[in-house]
């Protein structure tokens, strides 16, 4: 399935740029008109980039890009880090049996998930060159904190204020960005984000195990609490980073960094795009944008998407190479290659959403390889080089994941709080359904053949490629509308 890109070639004055060529004459074009030269896969800047605004992209991706990549990284480190401290003393030293880590999970996931929408729309109103490096000190605050408790109880009151200053952060990262980058630029910059939590999970079994291994008893304290100083440790240099480098958005920017100059061209380079400035929260703008299209399709859209990643977040390949009797090492080894392949594919589709602004066409491709993989294991009685091939394909699920949001700023480009609101909707209702449909689908007596699971995605994936037909109509009608 294919569509049409949603921009059309720029055609621009000869003397704008250095990489802008000559076009030869067509029928119907005046004699001497320019086009731009098509951006190249690998280069990072695009050819219509004044060096003024080169030099304030690099600015801002070491400013912004930076700091965001770690912060998600170390996130992704405590996200794990109580499943590991349960299995590493921590359930016998606080007497946990039962289906307390059950509970703790939940507890965890009430708090990132009912707090995402109100912290997300609370940042719009705060400068977000404070806002985040403070919520992310806070985190790390609560994460230490877990490393003193001597009953259950507080362990809950903990999780829940974790999950909530945690939850809110992606979506509220897809926003900041959005105020800052254009939408040639966003597809990249949200996959490099994305990546962090990727690597996160390749990264935090060796360091949990390392630091449990040399650290159980030091000081008198047992290796599971470690495993949250670690955490704490690797997050308080990453939020006083963000409190040195990070700016606020265009339109109100106060840093060091950034000359007057740097923040007027951002402030343009946002209007090029349309891209609105932050405005108060009312009751009529609320009700507009509950009335319009685009929440409720990107929101439905984007539950479709947010389960169709299934195959690799239920552990059926380390469940099935345990039941054909891989060894520990070969399992934790082969395993690192799913995550691999999502970064492999975030990098394809960001350059390539960027460069073709085929935002579209690459998830519906992505939707198709992810249907043939499930379709594959859903069959089951293959040999065993065809299933590890599905295995690692349905890797390349959650690498659209930049490109949809990064969709979702351009199309709500005129409105900062509908963006806010809009993205942190569209991330809850995933998280939302993620806590609890995998209960019903993925259940663990299946594996590790989860039939239901594998055709369970393949029907997420086809009605997430009807729902892209729906979004790319109202888009493109918007567009035409906005054009007239």
């Amino acid at each position: 399935m294919s569509f049409p890109t949603e921009k059309s070639p720029q055609v621009l004055d000869a003397t704008e740029s250095p990489d802008i060529e000559l076009s030869k004459e067509t029928p119907g074009q005046s004699p001497g008109s320019v086009t731009a030269r098509r951006q190249k896969w690998y280069e990072w800047f695009a050819p219509t980039d004044t060096p003024a605004e080169r030099r304030l992209i690099l600015k801002l991706d070491g400013l912004i890009i930076v700091f965001v990549f770690l912060a998600y990284w170390a996130k992704v480190l405590d996200s794990s880090a109580t499943s590991t401290a349960y299995v590493s003393g921590m359930k016998e030293d606080l007497k946990l049996y039962g289906n307390q880590l059950n509970y703790l999970n939940t507890v965890y996931y009430v708090g990132f998930i009912v707090m995402q929408i109100p912290l997300t729309l609370l940042m719009t109103r705060c400068p977000v060159n404070y806002f985040l490096p403070a919520a992310d000190l806070l985190w790390g605050v609560f994460t230490l904190a877990q490393y003193k408790v001597s009953t259950i109880t507080q362990l809950y009151a903990l999780r829940f204020f974790v999950g909530a200053l945690g939850g809110f952060f992606f979506p509220a990262v897809q926003w900041y960005l959005g105020c800052w980058y254009k939408r040639s630029e966003l597809s990249r910059r949200g996959a490099i984000f994305f990546i962090a939590s990727q690597v996160g999970s390749m990264s935090s079994g060796y360091i949990q195990a390392g630091a449990y291994d040399r650290l159980n008893g030091r000081f008198g304290l047992e290796g599971w609490r470690w495993l949250y100083i670690i955490c704490f440790a690797c997050t308080v240099p990453i939020a006083f980073l963000g409190l040195c480098l990070l700016p606020s958005t265009p339109d109100k920017c106060n840093s060091r960094f950034l000359t007057s100059d740097e923040i007027i061209l951002a402030q343009e380079r946002m209007k090029s795009e349309n891209r609105e400035a932050r405005q108060p929260f009312t009751w009529p703008g609320i009700i507009r944008i509950l009335k319009g299209w685009r929440i409720w399709v990107l929101v439905a859209f984007a539950f479709f998407f947010s389960q169709a990643d299934g195959v690799s977040s239920n552990s059926g390949l380390s469940l099935w190479l345990k039941a054909e009797g891989y060894s520990v090492g070969k399992i934790d080894t082969i395993t690192t290659v799913s995550p691999a392949v999502t970064i492999i594919a975030s990098v394809i589709c960001a350059v390539l959403s960027d460069i073709y602004d085929a935002k579209a066409s690459l998830i519906a491709i992505t939707a198709v390889l992810n249907i043939f993989a499930c379709v594959v294991l859903a069959i089951w009685n293959i040999p065993d080089g065809l299933k590890f091939f599905a295995f690692f394909l349905s890797g390349t699920a959650d690498g659209i994941a930049a490109i949809i949001y990064a969709w979702a700023n351009e199309i709500c480009a005129h409105s900062a709080e509908e963006r806010a609101l809009v993205i942190s909707a569209m991330n809850t209702i995933g998280n939302t359904f993620g806590a609890w449909i995998p209960l019903f689908v993925w259940k663990t007596v299946d594996a590790p053949r989860y039939l239901i699971g594998y055709n369970w995605t393949i029907a997420l994936d086809v009605c997430m490629l009807l729902m892209l037909v729906v979004l790319h109509h109202f888009w493109v009608r918007e567009q035409k509308l906005t054009r007239a």
